[in-house]
């Protein structure tokens, strides 16, 4: 196994399958990138999603992350992907970068993971790892760690969904991804093609699985900013809330 290394850093392609009708990244796209990354610099730390899972009975749960575009990647674009972690805690912050060839960033990101017993599926509050005792980056993507987003009410029906068998990964529940093309489905084509999205943050609460269905909600907050949020359709819980912050649409 390679050393291990405080920063990974792997090259990427956007393909025709990575981007939306304005030939721009999608960002789930970007999302997947994010989420592929981080288990191959787990896997290089001592903690790969393998060996977690396996031996310990445990998996990596992603609980918030924050997504800011200064320039969506475009078709066909060459792409470096970085990502590092903060010293770890009960949760465990990892950050992101999406650069061009020339190392210009477009996009960047934080992140919040934990640690899950899958036969529980309770969180791992006490100190997992030490990486090493590697002298990790502390410089932050963007700047700060997250914190909470507010619940805000009267949030207004836009669909339901049911969930099936391809929005369900390997841990039995959504993938973190699927959920950012069910909140770029609560907008309509035109409002895509009008504007971009500067920002999103999402706030992954409750688990949901095959065959139950969830119900989508959104509320404008401002101008440029929108509430989303999941509700699962049986019990009322909330599965996700996010927010959308909408940007010009030369981004």
């Amino acid at each position: 196994m390679p050393d291990p290394v405080p920063v990974y850093r792997v090259n990427r392609h956007v393909t025709d399958s990575d981007v939306d009708i304005a030939r721009r990244q999608k960002l789930s796209s970007m999302f997947m990138m994010f989420q592929d990354i981080a288990a191959m610099h787990a896997a290089n730390l001592g903690a790969a999603v393998e060996w977690l899972h396996e031996e310990k009975n445990l998996a990596w749960i992603l609980m918030r992350i924050r997504v800011e575009v200064e320039r969506y990647p475009l078709l066909k674009q060459e792409l470096v992907v970085e990502t590092w972690p903060q010293p770890p805690r009960a949760l465990y912050e990892r950050d992101y970068l999406l650069r061009d060839p020339d190392e210009k960033i477009l996009v960047r990101a934080a992140s919040t993971w934990v640690i899950m017993d899958i036969g529980t599926r309770e969180i791992k509050r006490d100190k997992f790892l030490d990486y090493f005792d590697l002298e990790m980056k502390k410089e932050r993507a963007l700047g700060k760690s997250l914190g909470r987003l507010k619940n805000i009410e009267k949030a207004r029906p836009v669909y339901t969904r049911e969930i099936r068998f391809s929005d369900v990964d390997y841990n039995g529940h959504v993938n973190n991804a699927k959920y950012v093309d069910f909140i770029m489905d609560c907008f309509s084509v035109e409002e895509h093609k009008t504007r971009g999205i500067g920002a999103i943050e999402v706030h992954y609460i409750n688990e949901i699985g095959p065959g139950e269905t969830l119900r989508l909600r959104r509320k404008k907050l401002g101008a440029d900013t929108e509430y989303v949020e999941g509700v699962r359709k049986t019990d009322g819980a909330q599965v996700f809330n996010a927010l959308v912050e909408w940007a010009p649409s030369g981004l």
